[in-house]
């Protein structure tokens, strides 16, 4: 169940319907799911989340978006919006990214980023749901074209736990900081663990 001390700053609310908001709730405390940590005041908040095993991941995302009634864009592989479903999944805060042209995802990021006066970005730099050796760096890139504050968050089956850490601050160094969030991701176990 979503944790009773976690608030959600006012900026970064959603406006989800109560009916949403009860099912997000519902589903997180009859799965057995907590929520553990906090936001930060922030206006612009990169939600980086791993490890991501499992199309589960994405349920456990939509039931506390809904359930914290949070206002999150996330990003998801484009072949995620075809064959109709685009429209549903841009309604449920997606944006879609094609590998061939990521300058597409920085302009909609930026877009969605003007359009509200605070708002969270979600992404799993890992791209896939399969074991990677290396993190993509998207992340990185995004943070500071947009000047948003990154917030590392791990999802652990073994706990049913999401855990919101605190904010991440990049040093420069693209190969350690992408070491550093990877070492982070290690601390938890995914829906299936021999991908993480």
């Amino acid at each position: 169940m979503i944790n009773r001390f976690l608030e959600v700053p006012e900026k970064l609310r959603a406006n989800h319907s109560v009916f949403l908001q009860k099912i997000g709730r519902f589903f997180l405390k009859i799965t057995g799911w907590n929520i553990r940590g906090a936001f930060p005041n922030g206006n612009r908040i990169l939600l980086v989340a791993g490890p991501h095993t499992s199309n589960w991941d994405f349920l456990l995302a939509l039931c506390m978006i809904f359930g914290l009634n949070l206002n999150v864009h996330w990003v998801g592989k484009h072949t995620l919006f075809k064959n109709g479903l685009s429209k549903l999944m841009k309604k449920l805060g997606g944006i879609p990214v094609d590998r061939a042209s990521p300058e597409l995802l920085m302009k909609d990021v930026s877009e969605i980023i003007n359009k509200y006066q605070g708002v969270v970005i979600a992404m799993s730099p890992e791209g896939t749901r399969k074991k990677v050796a290396r993190l993509k760096s998207g992340f990185l890139r995004i943070a500071k074209e947009t000047n948003s504050q990154i917030m590392l968050a791990g999802i652990d089956f073994e706990s049913k736990c999401i855990h919101l850490g605190g904010l991440f601050q990049p040093s420069g160094d693209k190969d350690m900081d992408l070491e550093y969030v990877h070492n982070y991701f290690r601390k938890f176990k995914g829906k299936r663990p021999s991908f993480s």
